[in-house]
């Protein structure tokens, strides 16, 4: 699993994301053809989740076309499947899709809360009168050098 990050959505879009592919192996139908079944469309929303959160706007139909056609996917299929077929191959072909929606500024934190931390980034300055101040973030880093961008 190529995923870097800690404590987010990642694991739970990779087992949503296997989980579809299967389905659409099951039901025969090409993995992306269910996605593109699957996605909210335009015009519904704004989209409230059975979960209770709200989707304000997307258009995931042309930007997942727009990736398929640059990538050739057609092609790509046409070349996976001469390789499974072919029992001198040198090697197998595998093709990943995957859809996913991140929740940026995302509140209130009843519906962003998980295990008691709210899933939004904050921050608290608090200035003294002695010139002083200390600020507060409720970020963790994993690598991209908060501790240098927020000491400058």
């Amino acid at each position: 699993v190529s995923y870097r990050c800690s404590f987010r959505v990642t694991e739970a879009v990779y087992l949503i994301e296997r989980m579809i592919d299967v389905l659409a192996q099951k039901l025969g139908v090409d993995k992306a053809e269910i996605r593109f079944r699957n996605f909210v469309r335009k015009e519904q929303f704004p989209h409230t989740t059975p979960l209770g959160l709200e989707y304000d706007s997307g258009d995931y139909e042309p930007a997942l076309r727009k990736v398929l056609q640059a990538v050739d996917y057609n092609g790509l299929r046409a070349e996976q499947a001469q390789r499974r077929a072919d029992p001198n191959a040198e090697w197998l072909m595998g093709i990943g899709i995957v859809t996913f929606t991140e929740i940026v500024g995302a509140g209130p934190s009843k519906m962003c809360d998980i295990l008691g931390v709210g899933m939004f980034d904050s921050c608290e300055i608090r200035v003294h009168p002695d010139g002083s101040a200390i600020a507060r973030m409720g970020t963790i880093t994993q690598g991209q050098g908060h501790q240098t961008t927020y000491a400058q």
